[in-house]
C-alpha cells in the first residue's frame, strides 16, 4: 500500500516476529486486490464462524483460512 510519497507503508498486524504470518501470501493469490485482502483478513469472516483470518493465521490455521479466502473470492465473482 502507498501513501503520499514513495514510501510504501505496511500494516503491522499481518506480522509475526517481523515476518509475514504464514498464509498471507496465499491469501494475497486467492484475493489479488490487496485492499479486499487486507479487509477480509481483519474482519469477521462468515466462512469462518465469524472469526478473524488473520488472527487464525497467527494460530498456524493456514488451510483453514487459506480455503476460507478462496471462497470468499469465488462468491464474489458469483
Amino acid at each position: 500500500m502507498r501513501t503520499g510519497g514513495r514510501k510504501h507503508v505496511f500494516p503491522l498486524a499481518q506480522f509475526v516476529d517481523g515476518r509475514p504470518a504464514p498464509g498471507i501470501k496465499e491469501v494475497l493469490s486467492a484475493m489479488p486486490d490487496p485492499r479486499r485482502a487486507w479487509a477480509w483478513l481483519i474482519g469477521p469472516a462468515p466462512g469462518l464462524a465469524g472469526r478473524i483470518p488473520i488472527e487464525l493465521l497467527k494460530q498456524d490455521l493456514v488451510s483453514e483460512v487459506v480455503l476460507a479466502a478462496q471462497n470468499a473470492a469465488m462468491a464474489k465473482l458469483a
